[in-house]
């Protein structure tokens, strides 16, 4: 029973479990600098636009009128496009998801390193091992219906 712990430990649960750490390591900063993409040109754009409506109200300051076209005109038309394409980049990669389900199987897989650990007979081993199974067949599923269907588009 202690080399089938060891082994499958290392052969199924920890293979897997760096894969995933591995992943989502990859995938999370992207969200994250997508994200701050996303609101730093959202933010931009509405400074830009509140600025126009100011200085067109109180007339505050004398801009430069190559910096009044940027500022007045250029940035808030070009700003919320920006912002668009990084939500898109955040959607079209599925960023948002896989983040969610590298974060699950990694604590799957934690949860069942440590249950088969401490597990003391074949039963209860058996219960861990078909549960770590399941939830990485259900994975292979989930990534082969995603990946079928974005190629028959």
């Amino acid at each position: 029973m202690d080399d089938f712990k060891r082994l499958y430990l290392a052969h199924r649960v920890d293979d897997q479990l760096d894969y995933y750490e591995r992943r989502l390591a990859k995938a999370l900063p992207q969200l994250v600098w997508l994200r701050a993409g996303f609101w730093f040109s959202t933010l931009a754009a509405i400074t830009c636009t509140a600025v126009y409506a100011l200085h067109r109200i109180w007339n505050f300051a004398e801009i430069p009128p190559g910096a009044e076209q940027w500022i007045f005109h250029f940035l808030p038309i070009s700003l919320p496009v920006v912002a668009a394409a990084f939500i898109s980049l955040i959607s079209i990669n599925d960023l948002h998801r896989r983040v969610a389900r590298y974060r699950e199987m990694c604590a799957v897989l934690q949860t069942a390193r440590k249950q088969i650990a401490y597990s003391r007979t074949w039963n209860s081993l058996e219960r861990i091992v078909q549960k770590t199974e399941q939830a990485r067949l259900q994975e292979v599923i989930e990534w082969y219906s995603i990946t079928s269907f974005a190629e028959s588009h």
